[in-house]
């Protein structure tokens, strides 16, 4: 049964102060929160390799509660199901090979420019920079489940940079901004994490303002930035963010929902400021999660009240086969009927999202064809390598 979606939820009380000072508390230590019968477990709720320890924002445990509690769709996605998460521990760490493609510190050169033989561009690369590995709250389907999280005792796996620290050093700051210039096939950065939004504003702000140069230089054009703060926390949002943002040109800032209950009175102020102060682009990605947005119901109100409030989605993705997230996996056979029905519900200024798989070890978001339209054989792919793929 699908629940009532009401997403005109009142404000939810604390100042951004008091936020922002209980969810580092949550993040770094595992002492119990509670709201009703929601109780944290801190880090008891890591996963078998360490990282992703059950961290919420105070924010959205409230707002947990009054969506369905634990159960709910907003529970699914940030409360921890130990039993579920460790089934498959010996597999599935990083299939999007960023480990393999760490190339500066936190940067991952995946999609590759091209010189020609007389040193101009043949084509653009982009690069994904991960500058911190801690979030307001933790997704339980993250797919840098391997590294997101860690505390410090605790020794990592992942050969990323940031794996092993919660943010880079100025020394290497400095070299990941030489790499950029040096490499002017590079037109393109995604900042990543963790969540970029919830470093200090002194690391933040030479970040933006070293990209923000670039671009004047013009040695970079387009600056993304990837976040779920003002979904998680969006009183964490000060006034520095919009700020701060706005000394990129053309800044895009890609936020990640998944179900319209996220899409609060609060998140939407916020992101109204990054659109009026900032003069952002504003982006949203969803991951296809069983049990939360699987229903053609749930996805058409989201992707509707994100196209009224001038937000564009973006992607639909099918989730990364990662262990922890195995138990949110629709299958594709399923999905694909899904996306065929919800597409034909859209109009063309809300069906602006795309259904894609992010290739396991191979090169690509690949869009799937929106079979009810088509005759399509969905049994295999080609990655942007021309390698194909198998669908199970």
């Amino acid at each position: 049964m699908e629940p009532n979606i009401q997403t005109n939820i009142h404000p939810l009380p604390q100042t951004a102060n008091q936020q922002m000072s209980a969810t580092r508390t949550l993040v770094l230590n595992s002492s119990v929160c509670k709201a009703d019968d929601i109780k944290l477990r801190g880090l008891s709720a890591m996963l078998p390799h360490g990282g992703l320890p059950e961290a919420v924002s105070p924010y959205m445990v409230e707002l947990i509660r009054r969506t369905g509690g634990i159960h709910g769709p907003l529970g699914k996605q940030f409360i921890a199901q130990p039993e579920k998460e460790g089934r498959y521990s010996k597999i599935g760490m990083d299939p999007l090979n960023e480990d393999h493609h760490e190339i500066a510190p936190g940067v991952v050169y995946k999609y590759r420019g091209k010189l020609d033989k007389n040193g101009n561009v043949a084509h653009f690369g982009r690069v994904l920079w991960t500058v911190t590995r801690l979030c307001a709250t933790y997704c339980r389907f993250c797919t840098r489940g391997r590294e997101i999280g860690l505390p410090p005792h605790v020794k990592s796996r992942s050969k990323a940079t940031i794996a092993n620290k919660f943010f880079l050093s100025d020394e290497e700051l400095e070299t990941v901004f030489k790499f950029l210039e040096n490499h002017k096939e590079i037109n393109e950065v995604i900042l990543s994490g963790g969540d970029p939004l919830t470093a200090p504003q002194p690391y933040l702000t030479k970040i933006i303002t070293r990209l923000a140069e670039l671009q004047q230089k013009g040695a970079l054009d387009i600056v993304r930035v990837g976040t779920r703060l003002p979904v998680h926390n969006p009183l964490a949002i000060q006034d520095w963010h919009y700020e701060l943002l706005s000394k990129l040109r053309n800044p895009y800032l890609m936020i990640h929902v998944n179900h319209p209950f996220e899409l609060t009175e609060e998140t939407l102020h916020v992101l109204n400021n990054f659109r009026k102060i900032s003069l952002a682009s504003i982006l949203s990605q969803t991951v296809l999660l069983k049990d939360v947005n699987d229903s053609v119901e749930t996805l058409n109100m989201l992707f509707v009240k994100l196209a009224r409030e001038g937000i564009r989605p973006y992607y639909v993705f099918q989730n990364d086969p990662v262990y922890w997230a195995k138990h949110f996996t629709v299958p594709f056979k399923r999905a694909i009927k899904l996306w065929g029905r919800l597409r034909a519900k859209l109009s063309g200024v809300v069906a602006t999202a795309r259904f894609v798989i992010d290739v396991p070890y191979g090169y690509g978001k690949v869009p799937v064809p929106e079979g009810a339209a088509w005759d399509v054989d969905y049994s295999h792919f080609y990655d942007f390598k021309k390698k194909m793929h198998l669908v199970k």
